[in-house]
């Protein structure tokens, strides 16, 4: 008979599984219909959602196989090995998928804010993250050795439970310059209060992903101050097990949530704050609605700010204050893309 922490256990890994599969096809289906090709954090976040499933999916055949959810004390032998050896593997799912799910948001930034190329933050952080990833790969594989002393009776050679810490520490600190990062780089757009609050809400929306990662940590610490060295898994709590599913499915979800823009025109009437943020997230097309930037260099900073702000808006572009017989260079003409202005200079040839 299932204990309560098992059934917990299964009902948690299940949603939170199928809720971060879905936004990840409803990502790659808003892509496809807005015939955006699919770019490196799309394939960022399909690989770490492979990976949370992969956590998820062995938190819940921990439960009949490993035990999950019954106190380490009442296992025998071959089931305390059983669960020994799934912890063990569930670390790994673990790290790659919350760092895959970093990098996919770290992408998208880039390829968002970037003119012609990634900003230096955002190269700094995707560093950052990388090490992180490789550090605590390495830092698992040989946390105790031989490895075998993962799952049978060794005196162990780390301090499980400060690396624990150590890897939760330095993951929410990470979250939390991504999650800050597009303010930085909003507030240099010309926009108004109300416009730049709501695209620095839409990028925010990850907040939820760094709530989970601190419940997460609690239970670690927790798990640090009761730990009894050289019997480490006595003390596992399995809310740490149980959080860190959550964690790598939300991370999963938010890395997803910036790209759904497009539903928002689609279920609520267009206005400034809907229109900003919907061209805003419709990013990457093959083919954006430039209609009056014909002229535009693509390689200008303005020609991609414009590509920034004006990609998919389902508005008439007005080309105020230039005559059919302006040809002169480098014309500064207003476009009015919906109800985002974007000032820039174009090359206005004759008619």
């Amino acid at each position: 008979m299932l204990t309560a922490a098992s059934t917990a256990m299964i009902v948690t890994m299940a949603v939170f599984m199928v809720i971060s599969g879905l936004s990840v096809v409803l990502r790659l289906y808003l892509r496809r219909r807005k015939r955006i090709t699919l770019k490196a954090d799309d394939y960022f976040v399909i690989a770490a959602w492979f990976f949370s499933a992969a956590l998820a999916i062995t938190n819940i055949v921990g439960v009949p196989v490993g035990g999950f959810g019954v106190p380490f004390e009442q296992f025998d032998d071959a089931q305390a090995e059983r669960f020994l050896k799934m912890l063990f593997i569930l670390q790994f799912w673990y790290i790659i998928a919350v760092a895959l799910a970093k990098l996919s948001i770290l992408f998208l930034y880039g390829r968002v804010f970037g003119i012609g190329r990634f900003p230096i933050s955002v190269l700094t952080l995707i560093g950052i993250t990388t090490s992180w990833l490789i550090s605590f790969l390495f830092a698992t594989f040989f946390q105790v050795w031989p490895l075998r002393c993962n799952w049978v009776a060794c005196i162990p050679t780390t301090d499980y439970a400060v690396m624990y810490v150590l890897s939760s520490v330095t993951d929410i600190v990470i979250d939390i310059c991504i999650l800050g990062l597009p303010a930085f780089f909003i507030r240099k757009l010309h926009l108004n209060g109300n416009q730049k609050i709501g695209l620095i809400g839409i990028f925010g929306l990850g907040v939820f992903c760094v709530v989970s990662s601190i419940a997460r940590l609690a239970y670690t610490i927790l798990f640090h101050k009761v730990n009894v060295k050289g019997n480490y898994a006595i003390n596992f709590s399995m809310n740490i097990i149980m959080w860190s599913g959550i964690e790598v499915c939300a991370s999963t979800l938010c890395a997803s949530l910036p790209c759904f823009g497009p539903l928002i025109s689609h279920f609520h009437r267009i206005t400034p704050l809907t229109a900003t943020i919907t061209s805003f997230m419709s990013i990457g097309t093959n083919e954006p609605t430039r209609t009056a930037s014909k002229g535009a260099s693509m390689h200008s900073p303005y020609a991609s700010r414009e590509n920034i702000l004006g990609f998919e808006t389902r508005t008439d572009n007005v080309i105020k204050g230039a005559s059919s017989q302006d040809t002169s260079k480098g014309s500064e003409i207003n476009i009015e893309l919906g109800s985002i202005r974007v000032d820039n200079s174009f090359n206005i040839n004759s008619s």
